[in-house]
C-alpha cells in the first residue's frame, strides 16, 4: 500500500500549528468573550448574525481541523487511478492553505468580539486575498482529480483541458486576490464590493475558459 501521502510533512506541521493556535487563542480569552458571540457581518461590518458563545468559540477551531483532516487524507483513500494523480506535495500544501484561512479567520472573529468597532471587512478581504493568491501559485500544480482544484464536466474527463484550465486558473486567482487586497487597502464599502467582485471573477474565469477549450478541441 502507498503510505507517501499519508506521512506527516513540513506543510502538515504549519496546518497544525495555525489549528493548534486557534485553540489557545479561544482557551485565552474565552472568559472575556461576549455571550452571544457574534460570527457574521454585513458589507459594512456589523454584526448580524451570533452564536451562543460556547458553540461560536470552540465550533471554527474544531471544523477547522476536521476540514483538514479530511482534506490531507481523504486523497490517500481514493482509487489507485486517481491516487496517483494527487502528489505528495500538492495535497499537504492546499491542506494547509485552508487550515490556516480558517483558523485565521476564528482568530478574527475573537478579535472583533473584544474589539467592537475593529474594521472586520478589511481584515478579513485582507486574509482572502492571501489565500487566494497562495491557491493561484499551487493550481498549476495540480494534476487532474476528483477532490481539488477546478472541477468542471470538461476539466474533469481532459488532462489537456485540465492542466491549461489550471493554467488560467493560477493568473486568474493571484489577480483576484491582488485585487482583493487592494480593495482591503482602500477599505470601506468599496472594499466589500470590489472584493467580493474580484474574486467571484477570478473564479469564473477558469470554469468559462475549461468549457470554451472544450467547445474549441470538439471544432478540431
Amino acid at each position: 500500500m502507498d503510505t507517501s501521502m499519508r506521512k506527516l510533512s513540513p506543510w502538515d506541521l504549519v496546518a497544525l500549528l495555525g489549528v493548534v493556535t486557534a485553540f489557545v487563542a479561544t482557551w485565552s480569552v474565552f472568559e472575556q468573550l461576549p455571550d452571544p458571540l457574534p460570527i457574521h457581518f454585513d458589507m459594512h461590518g456589523q454584526p448580524n448574525g451570533w452564536m451562543p458563545k460556547a458553540i461560536g468559540a470552540w465550533g471554527l477551531p474544531a471544523f477547522s481541523f476536521v476540514l483538514w483532516l479530511i482534506m490531507r487524507f481523504l486523497p490517500s483513500m481514493l482509487p489507485k487511478s486517481d491516487k496517483k494523480r494527487l502528489t505528495a506535495g500538492s495535497v499537504p500544501l492546499v491542506a494547509m492553505i485552508t487550515a490556516l484561512f480558517t483558523s485565521a479567520v476564528h482568530i478574527v472573529v475573537l478579535y472583533v468580539a473584544l474589539t467592537p468597532k475593529a474594521d472586520v471587512i478589511r481584515i478579513v478581504f485582507t486574509l482572502v486575498a492571501l489565500m487566494f493568491i497562495a491557491l493561484g501559485l499551487v493550481m498549476p500544480r495540480l494534476r487532474r482529480n476528483p477532490i481539488m482544484g477546478i472541477r468542471t464536466p470538461w476539466t474533469l474527463t481532459s488532462d489537456e483541458n485540465w492542466a491549461r484550465t489550471h493554467r488560467i486558473a493560477g493568473y486568474s486567482m493571484v489577480l483576484g486576490g491582488v485585487l482583493a487586497g487592494a480593495c482591503a487597502f482602500v477599505g470601506g464599502i468599496f472594499c466589500a464590493v470590489g472584493g467580493i467582485i474580484a474574486i467571484v471573477i477570478s473564479t469564473l474565469i477558469p470554469a468559462v475558459w475549461s468549457l470554451v477549450y472544450a467547445r474549441r478541441a470538439d471544432q478540431n
